[in-house]
């Protein structure tokens, strides 16, 4: 009876369609101590920007309105690319760029799709050592991304892979507003698959065999991309449920390359950092997986706190043990790491020294609505720094990191020291 309370409790307040707006800035940001957009061509400073995306949703009906992709699950993944707003159509860059750097604003800032563009589609077994001859299709979409690569600031790709409980419009959202904390200096991809926007169906199991049979698709879009695109590096960031996707998509991508050495499969598929935020994997899953995943990734960090609601449920209701993403898991994970002498492993405690800073960071979404846990995301996403090149602090535990007091001004400091004259304060801010 229980669960079952839970369960209509938590799908009666997911019944309104979500509506979208700009997440907090990070703390990097406050007090403009750092400008990510000074650099910015002038004509790329602006409130319409675009994201690419890959999906395994099946198309909707166009004369239904609303999103092009709905809840079921296709067996071919479609390419395109997004068109969204940050603010509505007499928001100016000002304001917007205003907006970016306050830590707090008067007002929110909604974010809209204008348009949604499929370019191509690609088969969930698609195999890059097959040497299949691309469609013509499919190499516009590949040139499409190397045409941003050869103008951005970072040739790198950023995947993100998005948790349960949302619709397509999502995972569009969120790439775009971590591209553009990020100074919109890489190129963003949405992995969508058919989650529904009800948590019920996530608890009685149904989005989770979408999760794991969407394994596949996302596979198919690494390789893709480490075959056909100029990216130096290709980030994954992977979000709650995602993370069941991500971590399975690379224990098969490792599988179907048994006789490669770890330095052969970095350099065929450049995975940089391999990000697993608030993730909702067993314990035992992971482990299952990490040795692999270690074995693609140049580093792969798991962030953790000592109160996640959604994670306390799942392992309660849903079963499996503990999930990766809850405190508790590290010393589980740095165990395994001493067992299979696993060197490119961080956690990013979040909750750890919550004394000395006087606060917690909680909740399910802290990694991207807490400014000083999206701080440490888009820093390392945009520079692949290691943890004490981040401004984080080592723990007595090896392996594990934690924000001191003083992060805002460590994180800052980090990013002038990481990327130099890239980003500038305002007053050197060069129009």
């Amino acid at each position: 009876m229980l669960a079952f309370s839970f369960t209509v409790v938590m799908a009666a307040g997911c019944a309104k369609a979500p509506v979208f707006t700009l997440m907090e800035t990070p703390a990097i940001y406050h007090k403009a101590a750092v400008d990510p957009f000074a650099h910015l061509d002038p004509i790329l400073r602006g409130t319409v920007v675009s994201v690419f995306y890959a999906t395994n949703r099946q198309p909707r009906d166009s004369g239904a309105g609303g999103l092009p992709y709905g809840n079921a699950k296709d067996k071919v993944l479609k390419l395109g690319i997004a068109t969204l707003r940050f603010g509505d159509e007499n928001f100016s860059w000002e304001e917007l760029y205003a907006a970016s750097i306050a830590p707090e604003r008067d007002y929110p800032v909604p974010i809209s799709l204008l348009d949604c563009d499929q370019l191509a589609k690609l088969p969930e077994d698609f195999r890059s050592a097959a040497r299949q001859v691309l469609t013509a299709e499919q190499q516009d979409f590949a040139a499409a991304i190397n045409m941003q690569l050869a103008v951005a600031q970072d040739k790198e790709i950023m995947v993100y892979v998005h948790g349960t409980k949302v619709d397509f419009l999502n995972s569009l959202v969120i790439t775009a507003e971590v591209d553009h904390f990020a100074g919109r200096d890489f190129v963003g991809i949405g992995f969508a698959w058919p989650s529904h926007q009800n948590i019920f169906f996530y608890l009685l199991g149904q989005d989770v065999t979408l999760a794991k049979d969407s394994s596949q698709a996302l596979r198919a879009l690494l390789e893709f991309l480490a075959a056909h695109t100029t990216a130096r590096r290709i980030n994954l960031l992977s979000y709650s449920a995602g993370a069941r996707v991500a971590s399975k998509a690379l224990h098969e991508l490792r599988s179907a390359y048994p006789f490669h050495s770890p330095e052969d499969l970095r350099q065929t598929f450049r995975l940089g950092s391999v990000i697993f935020a608030a993730a909702d994997v067993p314990i035992e899953t992971f482990h299952q997986r990490l040795p692999a995943i270690s074995d693609l990734s140049q580093q792969v960090v798991v962030t953790v706190s000592d109160h996640d609601p959604a994670l306390l449920a799942a392992e309660k209701y849903m079963g499996g043990g503990a999930r990766i993403g809850v405190e508790s898991a590290g010393l589980w994970e740095l165990q395994l790491l001493k067992a299979e002498k696993i060197t490119n492993f961080e956690v990013v405690d979040l909750s750890l020294n919550q004394e000395g800073r006087g606060f917690d960071i909680v909740g399910h979404h802290y990694w991207y609505r807490h400014p000083w846990a999206s701080s440490d995301i888009v820093l390392l996403l945009r520079t692949n720094a290691p943890p004490h090149r981040r401004g984080l602090s080592p723990a007595e535990m090896e392996g594990v990191f934690y924000m001191s007091p003083e992060y805002p001004q460590k994180v800052q400091e980090a990013v002038r020291r990481e990327l130099g004259d890239s980003w500038l304060k305002p007053k050197k801010r060069r129009d």
